[in-house]
């Protein structure tokens, strides 16, 4: 029986692809380096972020290149919208009495300014922000929190979440409603790829949560 739900937030409750992937290119454009179109940049983009800086802005501190996504970041958050059928599968979790957690990249202001928007922190009994490595972080989520690794889940878009749940040695879905492609994620091997969360909701109402039955059918 699944009875805590990890998020990630990013890709998988909102959509903030177009906005990062913009204030991205800003900061390429400051650090005097090409620019990605938003194929180029959903087949390269990878967590942890400090990384796949170093790979592209070699030499320009993190410090910096902080300042500049935020600073960019600040002028098109107004453009990140709730993922469809992000708020029915919250709700879904919060009647099925699941206790939730966000375990997310996010900075801390990003997020209160989009939770105040979405509402969405209202549905999440534990948020996790501002996490630069997910897989570090969720060994001690898990033992703070006592939870049963077969009662948990973790959903997210990127194949750094998929790595996350199995650092975790949690079942893992992957959606397809963010960062990585199809490709991409089956190569990760999630337990379970989903368009979207709605499509996971029918799955955990049919097997009245029981994720390893549906599996086996």
């Amino acid at each position: 029986m699944i009875r805590n739900i990890i998020f990630d937030w990013s890709g998988t409750l909102v959509n903030d692809l177009p906005a990062v992937w913009n204030a991205t290119n800003y900061v390429f454009e400051q650090a005097g380096v090409n620019t990605m179109d938003l194929e180029q940049f959903r087949k390269e983009f990878f967590l942890p972020f400090e990384d796949f800086y170093d790979i592209h802005t070699p030499g320009v501190s993190i410090e910096q290149l902080d300042k500049w996504y935020h600073e960019h970041f600040q002028k098109v958050i107004h453009s990140v919208e709730e993922l469809p059928y992000a708020r029915d599968f919250l709700k879904f979790c919060r009647n099925q009495e699941i206790l939730t957690f966000l375990l997310s990249t996010i900075h801390p202001e990003h997020f209160r300014i989009q939770s105040e928007a979405n509402r969405f922190h209202e549905y999440l009994d534990h948020p996790y922000v501002r996490i630069l490595n997910k897989k570090e972080k969720i060994l001690e989520l898990i033992d703070h929190h006592e939870l049963n690794p077969r009662e948990t889940l973790f959903i997210g878009d990127m194949v750094h979440d998929i790595e996350t749940a199995r650092q975790g040695k949690v079942h893992s879905c992957a959606v397809l409603t963010g960062y990585n492609q199809r490709a991409q994620l089956q190569e990760a091997e999630p337990d379970l790829i989903v368009e979207h969360l709605w499509e996971l909701q029918k799955i955990l109402q049919k097997y009245e949560l029981d994720l390893i039955q549906s599996w086996t059918k």
